[in-house]
């Protein structure tokens, strides 16, 4: 977790007022009022005391994506700001949590540090307090921080996000983590009220899927009733010879849905123009052996188009 300073102790550091200016014009920025995080490495002698906490405590700087991972990557300096004004009893939850499990949710979710507190709500601009039941058994410690378990994180994520953020961490902690179905309903059973959309989250949740991405497609084809959707199947033409392993296969109809993220393309050994030219050659050969595939992009995601055009597909080839 980032360094985060707060105005007392880099006044104790020797910074003046405008020091600290110059600073937040080079490698400082202002995580909310009176707290500053690092940004990057600097080499300026009036700021080298922000980059020497010694040998026994490397500084973590930001990671800078350049995409919509850096929001959630800007959350984290805040979410260490409040370490120090937690109550006894105090739990990071929710997002907060996921992040610091090091599970990422798939799309910006929250601009708010969340903790539970019992006996306690309250909602301000950069923190939510939720007032729940912590069980100690449902506590986990990270580094500095006491958050909920896995477990408990994600049902927290299902009960109060919709299934677009909770589906694709569910199944990426299933997928990554290990973490099962049948825990997760488990803690779901002490709750009483946002069971039903909880439970279809872990439902439409899948370890099958490869990506996020996949897993805002099995959401989507939840929101337009579109069913019979396998994941990660492999395909074969009609003389059983392998074709390619596809995101999605419908059950019965030769209909194969594929999610085309960039890392498919930029984290290939190869380059991106191989893994396309590959992409385009097992699409031919899909074609050839009588699939219609229907291949998606990110923004399709949160478009309606390529849905409706699936479920008329389906709905035209059963008549």
């Amino acid at each position: 977790m980032v360094q985060v300073f707060t105005k007392q102790e880099l006044a104790q550091l020797g910074l003046s007022d405008t020091t600290i200016r110059q600073a937040l014009r080079c490698c400082l920025q202002k995580v909310r009022r009176g707290h500053f995080s690092l940004t990057h490495p600097c080499d300026l002698p009036d700021h080298a005391a922000l980059h020497s906490t010694g040998p026994d405590e490397p500084i973590d700087y930001p990671r800078t994506y350049g995409d919509i991972r850096d929001q959630s990557e800007r959350l984290k300096p805040l979410i260490r700001s409040r370490l120090h004004e937690l109550r006894p009893g105090d739990v990071y939850s929710h997002i907060s949590a996921a992040l610091l499990h090091g599970v990422q949710p798939p799309f910006p979710a929250t601009d708010q540090v969340e903790i539970i507190r019992n006996g306690y709500h309250a909602n301000f601009p950069t923190l939510r307090i939720y007032d729940r039941t912590m069980l100690p058994s449902s506590r986990a410690v990270i580094g500095d921080f006491t958050v909920t378990d896995l477990p408990r994180t994600l049902v927290d994520i299902a009960h109060d996000y919709p299934l677009e953020v909770s589906v694709p961490m569910i199944s990426e902690a299933r997928r990554i983590r290990g973490i099962s179905e049948t825990d997760l309903l488990n803690h779901m059973s002490t709750r009483r009220r946002g069971c039903r959309a909880a439970r279809q989250a872990v439902l439409l949740s899948d370890p099958r899927h490869e990506s996020q991405g996949e897993s805002l497609c099995a959401v989507k084809f939840h929101r337009f009733a579109i069913t019979e959707m396998v994941p990660q199947v492999t395909v074969r033409d009609h003389a059983g010879n392998f074709i390619g392993r596809c995101d999605f296969r419908h059950e019965e109809l030769p209909l194969i849905v594929e999610f085309h993220g960039l890392g498919k393309y930029y984290l290939n050994e190869n380059g991106p123009d191989s893994a396309s030219k590959d992409n385009h050659t097992r699409h031919m050969r899909l074609s050839n052996a009588g699939f219609t595939v229907f291949n998606l992009v990110w923004a399709d995601l949160f478009r309606r188009d390529m849905f409706v055009a699936i479920k008329r597909h389906i709905t035209e080839s059963r008549a």
